[in-house]
């Protein structure tokens, strides 16, 4: 288990509980902690990050230790000033995964020290229309998950798209002639 800091933003509070629970599932052996504001508050506090920030000095039971901040967006500015150091110097074999559901609500020097990844909404358009992904996957075996793209990844697609547009027709024949081979 490596040691790193991840955020992820999106606006669908769902998607952001799915992508948790996914990532959880992964560290099996692992201590899992969560940090979520107390019953009948509506952010994260000091006092319950520093608790919940101690938890990453802490030998693990596990191999090693997945730190959760359920909205970080909920945290108090002076709370997430609390995480700054542990997050940009993670403990050995911890993983920090902040959950965002507001950017504009987190503090730059957090997310400086993060690997971001930005969650398609529904009001999100997607990058790679569903017939492309359904062409990639029959013809070259490739799945796709634009979900677990991080920022920089959706700006390459996104400059690939640009320069593919130009030549969109030519790319459409070449597809359509693999595909057209594979078939036959």
């Amino acid at each position: 288990m490596n040691s790193k800091s991840i955020l992820v933003i999106s606006s669908n509070l769902e998607a952001l509980n799915t992508y948790a629970k996914k990532e959880s599932s992964k560290y099996k052996s692992a201590d899992i902690f969560w940090l979520r504001p107390l019953e009948g508050e509506k952010s994260i506090g000091v006092k319950e990050t520093i608790l919940f920030m101690q938890q990453a000095y802490l030998a693990p039971v596990g191999n090693g230790k997945l730190m959760i901040i359920c909205d970080i967006s909920t945290m108090t500015p002076q709370a997430q000033n609390k995480i700054l150091k542990t997050v940009e110097d993670t403990p050995a074999n911890t993983t920090f995964l902040l959950l965002g559901s507001n950017a504009d609500v987190i503090l730059n020097t957090v997310k400086s020290r993060c690997q971001t990844i930005y969650l398609p909404t529904p009001r999100t358009a997607r990058l790679v229309p569903d017939e492309t992904l359904k062409n990639l996957k029959e013809v070259f075996g490739i799945n796709f998950d634009e979900s677990s793209l991080t920022t920089k990844q959706r700006q390459g697609i996104l400059n690939c798209i640009a320069k593919m547009n130009a030549t969109k027709q030519q790319d459409l024949l070449l597809l359509e002639i693999v595909k057209n081979a594979k078939n036959s």
